[in-house]
């Protein structure tokens, strides 16, 4: 097989950064970064979507349930600082519009700047003015319950709010990616239906599974239906082998009946080493599950660029 190019649906690069900006080196993950995104792997990658975040605690998601936006404009100084420090570094090509994917540079990698958690989006202002810092991509929420609906870890039968309704509008007439993966699924099916028309719609890392965290047969299809693209995370949590992760991908292929709508999603630098696959520790290793694609059998090589990197490519090319 040709050398292919190769793409990350979901990483967090940003923990070392944060921890300096908010001096608080108990939040430091740099023993994550390094381990599982070191810069000579992450140079290896052509495209990822990498999370702006602050680490949740229980103060931030009581603050997120009183939906008091003055109380969040503490933690959005941090994200803006964040997004600040995230531009400055000189490992990575924010990309905002789909020319910047051909202005590859030597020795950066092309970075979708994304919003793992809504919290901050207290008006479609605030959604404004992320964008103008460069975010192209938003989760609207996070594992909890927010201002925008219900989170996978919250009330199971909260649904998109009317702040909700008004975030999300704003996100659809600025053009930018609609994440679901933390939402629970009242809530996402809720966003999938308010934008019937919009292709620009993601579940960017999840798996098959009970759990609110996990999507639907019928979710994916949703997502699929409109164009958009599933990032199957391949980690323990989700898939407990690194085969158990190859055969996800084929049943997903299944049920949507193509590779149209699945990409690879890592969320390295995030999780412990107990989660990770042993043959797969790290993002320089990410063409392990090309060949493991390959010799599955059921997949073209036209197949396998599309999910390592022609879906996620092609999702960015409509911003």
């Amino acid at each position: 097989m040709e050398k292919l190019k190769t793409a990350d649906m979901h990483q967090d690069t940003l923990n070392p950064i944060l921890a300096e900006i908010l001096k608080r080196p108990e939040l430091n993950h740099a023993e994550k970064r390094a381990s599982q995104l070191p810069r000579e792997g992450l140079l290896k990658l052509d495209l990822a979507f990498s999370s702006v975040y602050r680490r949740i605690n229980d103060e931030m998601k009581a603050v997120a349930q009183q939906g008091d936006p003055k109380l969040q404009e503490p933690i959005k100084a941090d994200h803006l600082e964040i997004i600040k420090k995230y531009r400055a570094t000189s490992d990575f090509n924010i990309i905002e519009k789909p020319e910047d994917l051909g202005l590859e540079q030597k020795d950066k990698t092309n970075i979708i700047l994304h919003l793992e958690c809504g919290d901050i989006l207290t008006g479609p202002d605030v959604v404004e003015e992320l964008y103008a810092r460069g975010i192209r991509s938003v989760g609207p929420m996070y594992n909890h319950d927010n201002q925008i609906g219900g989170g996978a870890g919250g009330d199971k039968n909260r649904g998109l709010t009317p702040e909700g309704r008004r975030i999300i509008d704003k996100m659809v007439e600025l053009g930018m990616i609609i994440d679901t993966a933390h939402a629970n699924r009242k809530t996402a099916q809720d966003i999938l239906d308010r934008v019937r028309e919009y292709e620009k719609v993601a579940i960017t890392h999840t798996a098959f599974g009970e759990k609110e965290r996990f999507m639907t047969p019928e979710l994916l299809k949703e997502v699929a239906s409109r164009g958009g693209v599933v990032g199957m995370n391949a980690a323990k949590p989700f898939f407990p082998t690194l085969d158990a992760y190859i055969n996800g991908l084929r049943d997903a292929s299944q049920i949507t009946g193509s590779t149209e709508n699945l990409s690879v999603a890592t969320d390295f630098g995030g999780l412990d080493a107990e989660h990770l696959y042993e043959e797969f520790d790290e993002i320089g290793k990410l063409s392990i599950i090309a060949e493991k694609l390959s010799a599955d059998g059921n997949f073209s090589d036209q197949d396998i660029a599309k999910i390592m990197y022609g879906n996620i490519e092609r999702l960015v090319k409509k911003l």
